[in-house]
């Protein structure tokens, strides 16, 4: 499930119902995503039609300053004159580097396409998809506080209260075998640090790190949602895969067709991806395997449930008292 780009392993992950996750394709389309005919920007070969120029100008106004967006914001009057000029290479600065600033949109490269993408997180959601965004919160939380209590009840300090930290024990034990480990407390431990990463990333208002995005240029794969393995990390989040950022987990337009479980069960399955480790590491959280998808899942190995996507969803949801069946939920 991985492409090769920038030197390094990009793992990316698009979750697309039944089938699981699929990488996103890799084809490269020269169409402009922001719908520009010819170059834009100060060069000699820049045609700078007045209808081109003011889509990137409206388009650069789309980004806060933080992102690389001019403050204060441009007119809108189709003259590509200094201060658009500025302006797109103060974005491209922001966005790629100081190496990509040359002041230029080219039709279908690297600006346009990040131009023509989303422009920050959380804001551009549809109100149905915010208001299933605390329900994931609540799913994780309660997940979190079922692995405190299975470590409790292991250690025969209460937390076996009504039965809770037993209960959550056996189901610890049901998706991720941690009795199986040398040393159960470190794969609590490993299991909550993935939880504490997806409850950080999205309660990171308003510049957290879901945002609503169409699949790239290229990739057809029908995605409900993707992201790239490790993108929540420092050293990966201002990396860019064919002009988008690794450092989000995208919302495709499919996502609305989901009930509020549905949508709770593919958000924390993608959080799981982003916030485990980068997909150069060998240790990231790739997908070896789904519930709905038997037997490959009762039969993997205890490390490779720990490292596995759908076992986070999968223990979340019965920690809630709700045993989540994909193919009921989806096509």
């Amino acid at each position: 499930m991985s492409s090769s780009l920038e030197r390094c392993v990009v793992k990316s992950y698009a979750f697309c119902g039944k089938d699981g996750c699929r990488p996103l394709g890799t084809g490269k389309s020269h169409a402009s995503r922001l719908g520009i005919v010819a170059a834009v920007g100060l060069a000699p070969r820049c045609r700078n039609h007045s209808a081109d120029v003011r889509k990137v100008q409206a388009a650069l106004n789309r980004f806060p300053a933080h992102e690389g967006g001019p403050n204060p914001q441009l007119v809108v009057d189709g003259i590509c004159g200094p201060k658009t000029s500025a302006a797109i290479r103060k974005f491209q600065t922001k966005q790629f580097g100081a190496s990509e600033a040359d002041g230029i949109v080219d039709v279908g490269r690297l600006t346009d396409r990040r131009l023509g993408g989303p422009a920050t997180t959380y804001s551009n959601l549809t109100a149905e998809m915010q208001s299933h965004i605390p329900r994931v919160k609540a799913i994780i939380s309660i997940a979190r506080s079922a692995l405190a209590a299975a470590e409790r009840f292991k250690q025969g300090d209460g937390g076996h209260s009504f039965g809770f930290g037993e209960a959550s024990w056996n189901k610890l034990v049901k998706h991720f075998q941690v009795d199986k480990f040398p040393s159960w407390q470190a794969q609590i431990r490993w299991i909550n640090s993935i939880y504490i990463g997806m409850e950080t990333a999205i309660g990171y208002i308003p510049q957290g790190v879901i945002a609503l995005a169409d699949e790239p240029d290229g990739s057809s794969v029908g995605a409900y949602a993707f992201t790239f393995a490790g993108g929540y990390h420092l050293s990966e989040r201002n990396k860019t895969w064919q002009g988008l950022p690794r450092g989000t987990v995208y919302l495709c337009a499919r996502m609305q067709e989901l009930n509020r479980d549905a949508f709770a069960y593919v958000l924390i399955h993608e959080l799981a991806h982003y916030v485990g480790p980068p997909g150069d590491s060998g240790n990231e959280i790739d997908d070896h395997a789904y519930k709905h998808k038997p037997p490959k899942y009762d039969h993997l190995l205890p490390w490779q449930r720990v490292h596995n996507a759908d076992c986070y969803s999968q223990f979340a949801f019965e920690t809630v008292g709700k045993p989540f069946d994909l193919n009921a939920q989806v096509t």
